[in-house]
């Protein structure tokens, strides 16, 4: 895509709302992540956002786009606004994205871990496997994509 200038509320607006329907930014743990094992993250992380029959939901993807969404929204039409091209915009606002996720896993996600999770963490320091905030997979894995 190229450089926009567009001036003008209603002409902007309507800009926006072409460009809505057919950009797209993505933002998280993409389908071929790995640990450096080989395991893949994506179904653990799933099992981290909506929990399991064991574990409570710690829904760090979730939470963040709550929180932001709007902010991100309003960071596209700005960037544009200053003469970035669409898919420059839409690069830095995927870069946001993962960055604000990535700050929502940091931040030490609740409920709190179960005895026997502890106990397993403790078992990795010794070594052993951990889970995948542990061992920083998780966090590790989290990117963004822009689709031509």
């Amino acid at each position: 895509m190229g450089k926009a200038t567009i001036s003008g509320g209603t002409r902007w607006k309507a800009y926006l709302e072409r460009l809505a329907k057919k950009a797209e930014v993505r933002a998280g743990v993409m389908e071929d992540a790995t640990t450096d094992e080989g395991e893949r993250v994506a179904e653990y992380a799933a099992y981290n956002e909506f929990g399991t029959s064991r574990v409570p939901p710690r829904p760090f993807m979730r939470k963040t786009l709550e929180r932001e969404r709007e902010n991100w929204i309003r960071g596209v039409g700005a960037l544009l606004k200053n003469g970035l091209s669409p898919d420059e915009a839409l690069e830095k606002t995927g870069k946001r994205m993962a960055e604000n996720i990535e700050a929502t896993i940091m931040s030490n996600m609740a409920p709190a871990n179960a005895p026997s999770t502890i106990r397993r963490k403790n078992r990795a320091e010794a070594g052993r496997a951990g889970t995948l905030v542990d061992t920083g997979a998780l966090l590790k894995s989290i990117t963004h994509q822009v689709p031509k």
